[in-house]
């Protein structure tokens, strides 16, 4: 298929709005990629973990996390954007009437649910293989979210896409620490006592290009793994 048109051009800038963006990136996916052959199972491994990410918002079997497949009800609002970008997602959610981005138990369980994800990726890899013929597949998922300002930017054609800082900072948090692969901005708005219940607390991103010294939120497991060098590089605790 070919571009027959070039671009038709925005007509509109929907006015601000509060919105929620979530990013995930499939580390090692530009070696997977130059695997022989990979046309022949590169969409079915890209299918498959965009299902396994997406159960997790629009509901659907879970069989990464217990001995058996449970059913994860769906969340109570969904993205109204999804795009596609080369190595990973982004979805885009706006406030509803009653504020429930302001409200941390949707958030919450967000976030719980990628968090579990990113835990158990081996278990998902480990279905995948039965039908992709490649022992090393990508070993990690990472994932970075935040909430602020989002515009809608409508084109001539209908189609709408969405920028904004929290779009702009997922992205910076997606690929922030190596040995971190779920990292939220303290944007989220999330109680401390939400937070403490859940094993997660607040830190200080130092180098997070253009958020520089922005307050994170990352798993304290996780961040016992992360390397004594790396620490002092990357974060100030508060």
């Amino acid at each position: 298929m070919s571009i027959q048109d070039k671009f038709s051009g925005f007509k509109d800038a929907e006015r601000a709005t509060v919105g929620l963006a979530l990013v995930f990136d499939i580390s090692g996916f530009t070696k997977f990629f130059n695997k022989p052959d990979i046309q022949y199972y590169m969409t079915e491994y890209i299918n498959q973990i965009i299902d396994c990410v997406e159960i997790n918002i629009w509901g659907g079997t879970e069989f990464w996390t217990e001995e058996i497949a449970q059913e994860l009800p769906a969340l109570e609002i969904k993205p109204f954007m999804r795009k596609f970008l080369g190595d990973g997602m982004l979805y885009v959610w706006e406030d509803t009437e009653d504020r429930i981005l302001s409200k941390p138990n949707f958030k919450i369980r967000l976030i719980n649910r990628l968090w579990n994800l990113q835990l158990h990726f081996s278990k998902i890899n480990k279905k995948l293989i039965e039908d992709i013929p490649v022992g090393d597949l990508p070993a990690t998922i990472k994932f970075g979210i935040a909430q602020g300002t989002i515009f809608k930017l409508i084109e001539n054609n209908g189609t709408v896409d969405c920028i904004g800082p929290c779009i702009n900072l997922a992205s910076r948090l997606v690929k922030y620490c190596q040995e971190i692969n779920f990292i939220a901005s303290a944007r989220l708005n999330l109680p401390r006592k939400e937070l403490e219940t859940n094993g997660y607390f607040k830190i200080i991103a130092k180098e997070l290009r253009s958020f520089e010294n922005e307050v994170v939120i990352i798993d304290k497991q996780d961040y016992g793994d992360v390397s004594s060098t790396d620490k002092e590089r990357l974060f100030s605790e508060i």
